[in-house]
């Protein structure tokens, strides 16, 4: 035959609160917002029909702290904000030439489109902002207003394009670049006698 054990049931009635601890008579063992209990800036009240409430002075610290991550972390737009002034927007293509090691007269090849190439913006020896070119040559990147030295990360010399960048907050730069990519005619070698 089992025998079933009976536990109590407690339960919190406004305005009674709880004895103070037997190992630590000093202790206070009573629910917050209790009126015996000590005064504390995150209490919770008990209403009349049972349910619980932040006091004003809860809700006061609660905001604040919303208030100070908000500010602390700076970073969160609303929706449908524009972003903060300040950057710059970059964009432009690299192509390399020659096309061919043999060009024909009246040839109208502006350059073939070099994919994947790294675009770093340096200040000082600082790598800031980076980039790789698209499957057509074309980049585009977001950078701090300043000044900038351009490098691409190639074995090929830059023929044309700006390799120093002064940009303003909020402004759109196109820096296109063509690079010497070596292709070259052997020359002919005199005949051996």
């Amino acid at each position: 035959m089992k025998s079933r054990l009976k536990t109590p049931e407690f339960s919190l009635v406004p305005g009674e609160g709880f004895e103070p601890s037997v190992e630590d008579p000093k202790s206070s063992a009573l629910p917050l917002g209790h009126p015996g209990a000590s005064s504390t800036l995150a209490s919770v009240r008990v209403t009349s029909d049972g349910a619980r409430s932040f006091s004003p002075s809860m809700k006061a610290l609660v905001l604040v702290g919303l208030l100070a991550v908000t500010a602390a972390c700076g970073a969160y737009q609303f929706p449908g904000q524009t972003p903060p002034a300040g950057d710059a927007h970059v964009s432009g293509t690299v192509r390399s030439v020659p096309c061919a090691p043999v060009e024909q007269a009246g040839s109208t090849c502006s350059g073939r489109p070099v994919p994947k190439l790294e675009v770093d913006y340096l200040r000082g020896s600082t790598i800031v902002g980076r980039t790789v070119t698209d499957g057509k040559g074309a980049y585009s990147v977001e950078l701090p207003a300043g000044e900038y030295t351009v490098k691409l990360n190639t074995y090929m010399r830059i023929i044309s394009g700006p390799t120093k960048l002064s940009l303003g907050p909020d402004t759109q730069t196109v820096a296109d670049y063509v690079v010497d990519n070596g292709i070259r005619v052997p020359e002919p070698q005199p005949a051996s006698t």
